[in-house]
């Protein structure tokens, strides 16, 4: 087993404990298993650099959920080939809490301190073989559209998630900004305030034609996508939960034709409840939607058809209950 670190420092926690690279590399063997990246561009050279000069097995990404989405990108990219001839393997990885969602790690069990979390894995497997470290297998859905090469990603979130995610980031990020923007949005409807009437707009899409499998659904105004279990505010609010064979992911539609009708909505969207204008495909394996789009919590401008399947690839993460 050999355990490499890549940390991101604009993550959220990073970025508010700037110390935490730091006392992560202090853990590890050597010091050049851990890389900081300064900005997405660093990512790919941090891959290589760790994987194939450090031949790390297992990889520990400090960040968020859009750290986790642009490794696992990158790491496809540039291995995918060899892995599906069968002359290489991905690493495993370790998902460390260091960014502000943190769906992925929560989803895993890796919810707590990132230095905490890398001392308890170091604690049990310094010693072992890589077959030993008791994983769970990471599903991954595959975004394609028309010209561009496909992307990986956990979660998928169509226009109107996409426009939701922005705003939320404008009122401040986080479990502060959701909470905001759902406060802003409910009581804003209920007294058609400014802030309401002013970005109704973000919850009308521009094309509401979906189809899921074999199934058309219309007045669509937005479709979540994901392999991982949603749990929001700390894993208080579970708003979708995955199957554990990863042959299929979940997919949840909002199905309204008001921007009223989709704030009514919202205790059927963060939680698991049942109602026909939020239908859920547990069991999914395609669906086809279009417009801007979000990946992981990574905002993606377009204007065509999208189309997300489960990909052919998928990775082996350490299994936080094991720690």
């Amino acid at each position: 087993m050999r355990l490499g670190v890549l940390t991101n420092p604009a993550a959220r926690h990073n970025y508010r404990f700037p110390f935490t690279h730091r006392r992560l590399r202090h853990k590890l063997e050597s010091a050049a298993n851990a890389v900081a990246t300064a900005d997405k561009t660093q990512i790919a050279d941090a891959i290589r650099h760790l994987l194939v000069e450090r031949e790390v097995n297992v990889l520990a990404i400090n960040g968020g959920d859009g750290t986790i989405h642009l490794a696992i990108n990158q790491i496809v990219a540039q291995f995918g080939r060899e892995v599906d001839a069968g002359r290489a393997r991905f690493p495993t990885l370790l998902l460390l809490n260091g960014g502000t969602y943190n769906m992925a790690s929560r989803a895993m069990r890796t919810k707590d301190d990132p230095v905490s979390t890398l001392a308890r894995f170091l604690e049990r497997y310094r010693e072992s073989r890589l077959a030993d470290v008791h994983t769970r297998k990471l599903g991954l859905l595959e975004i394609r559209r028309a010209g561009e090469a496909p992307m990986l990603g956990m979660v998928f979130g169509s226009e109107v998630i996409a426009n939701a995610l922005d705003l939320c980031d404008r009122l401040g990020s986080g479990y502060f900004g959701l909470a905001r923007l759902l406060m802003k949005g409910a009581v804003g409807y209920v007294v058609k305030s400014d802030f309401f009437q002013s970005n109704a707009w973000r919850l009308k899409p521009t094309d509401s034609r979906t189809r899921v499998d074999d199934r058309e659904c219309r007045d669509v105004t937005g479709a979540v996508a994901s392999t991982i279990d949603l749990k929001l505010a700390r894993g208080m609010v579970w708003a979708l939960t995955t199957s554990a064979e990863a042959r299929s992911f979940h997919v949840k539609l909002v199905r309204a034709k008001t921007p009223g009708e989709v704030v009514r909505l919202l205790p059927y969207l963060l939680w698991e409840f049942q109602h026909p204008m939020a239908p859920s495909f547990p069991d999914a394996r395609h669906l086809l939607t279009s417009g801007r789009f979000t990946v992981d919590g990574e905002l993606y401008d377009h204007s065509g058809a999208l189309e997300v399947a489960l990909s052919p690839h998928g990775f082996e993460v350490v299994a936080g209950e094991s720690l």
